[in-house]
Parts: structure tokens; sequence; C-alpha cells
């Protein structure tokens, strides 16, 4: 008899609140906390009645620690699921009863996507709320677009490799990196269809990133500038998913 793979989703969620939760929340705190240093930001700064520079500057913040949250919750919705499992033998165990891999981690990786939304909901409204109006629904709306577009990279990888962390990272820090060459170049008259081309041979992290502000203000979006990171997300789950059906476990 199979056995049924949602009875494992509650064990799922508890995984992820307890391991991957605090995980995002340091590493975004270390984030905000970086980019306060770096531009020598005070708590006068996060006054949003300090006219129109202190606004500029409370929104220009929260699009940073919006895209940080977003990339990291993304990168840990994939961590600690198909590789760890492998490395440690994990797999061994939950797959001794006939369960399906394939639906197991889906399920898996569905819910730290689940989790990572309401996560930067919650955070959104209270900012909302004591600091600067942004749009929950538009963070709800980014966060999810970071977990389909990174996050399924990071499933990919993690079904390929267990160095999928930081190959993911050499990954999104490359993509990010030639971003700004050819923003340079094209700034300076230069760039070529070539390189265009060859964005689109990386990760979308760069159309991720300059669509936070977007998000947060609750702006209309352009379809076209989510066709990318949606298919290049969808194209990597379904990848993930099929070599999950595919590649033995618990042998």
């Amino acid at each position: 008899m199979r056995a049924r793979v949602s009875a494992y989703a509650g064990a799922q969620l508890r995984d992820y609140l307890v391991g991957r939760v605090p995980l995002t929340a340091v590493a975004t705190g270390l984030a905000a906390w970086g980019y306060v240093y770096t531009h020598g930001l005070t708590w006068s700064a996060f006054d949003a009645t300090g006219g129109i520079d202190a606004r500029v500057q409370l929104q220009q913040a929260f699009d940073f620690v919006l895209a940080s949250f977003a990339f990291l919750a993304a990168a840990f919705a994939a961590h600690g699921l198909v590789a760890k499992h492998r490395r440690r033998g994990y797999d061994r165990v939950i797959f001794s009863r006939p369960l399906s891999p394939m639906r197991y981690y889906a399920q898996g990786f569905f819910i730290a996507g689940l989790g990572a939304v309401a996560l930067g909901s919650m955070a959104a409204a209270f900012y909302a709320a004591a600091v600067y109006p942004v749009s929950v629904i538009g963070v709800a709306g980014y966060v999810a677009l970071g977990w389909l577009s990174i996050g399924g990279l990071a499933f990919l990888l993690s079904t390929l490799t267990v160095f999928h962390a930081p190959l993911l990272l050499a990954i999104i820090a490359g993509d990010l990196a030639f971003d700004r060459y050819v923003s340079g170049l094209r700034a300076s008259g230069g760039g070529s269809l070539a390189l265009d081309v060859a964005q689109y041979v990386l990760p979308p992290g760069h159309v991720v990133a300059s669509l936070s502000g977007s998000f947060a203000r609750g702006a209309s979006i352009d379809p076209r500038a989510l066709a990318w990171p949606v298919a290049f997300g969808a194209i990597c789950i379904v990848a993930a998913l099929l070599l999950l059906r595919r590649r033995p476990f618990g042998t």
C-alpha cells in the first residue's frame, strides 16, 4: 500500500519553521545591517515624516531588504531537502516505505515557498504599519516570484549535487555581476546583441532583483518582464521533478 505524502506535511512544515526560518531571518538581518552600515543610515532616516529625501531612503532600503529576503528565502527553500537526505542517508529511511520521492520533495519545496510568502507578508505588514507604507500583496507576489525562479534553480541543483549551495551562490553572483557589466557598457554606448543573448544563458536573478521596487510599491508589472523569470523557474522545477522520478533513492 502506497503511503500518503500529505501525512508528512506537518513534519516538513516543522522542519522549515525550526530550521530554515531562523536562517532566513538571520541572513536577511545581516544583509539589512550591511546596507544600513554602508549607506550611513541612522534611526532618524526611518522617520517617514522627514520629507521627500527620507521617504526615498526608506523606499530604497526596503527594496534592498526585500530583494535580499526573497533571494535568501528562495535559496533556503531547497536547503536540507534532496542533497542533504542523500548525503546523510535519510532517503533510505524515508523511502523504505512505498513513498513517491517526486511528490515528497515537491511538497516540501511548496511548503517552504508558502512559508516564505507568509513570513515576508507579515514582515511587510509590520513595516507598513510601523515605518512606511508598502504593498503587502506586492511583497507576497515578489517573494513568490523569487521562490519560483531562484528557488526553482536551487531545487534543481539540490537534486544534482551536494554542493548546490556554493554553486547557487556562484551562479547568482555571476549573473548579477555580468548584468552590472553589461549595464555599464550600455550606459557608455557599448553593448551588443551577443551580450544581450548571453544574459539569457544565466538565471534571471538580475531581472528579479530589478523588480523589487515595483512590487513593493504595488505598481503594475509588465508581463513581459515576468516571462523569463517565470519560464526559467518552471523549467527548473519540472527538470528537478523529472530527475527525482528517475534517479533511485534509498539504494
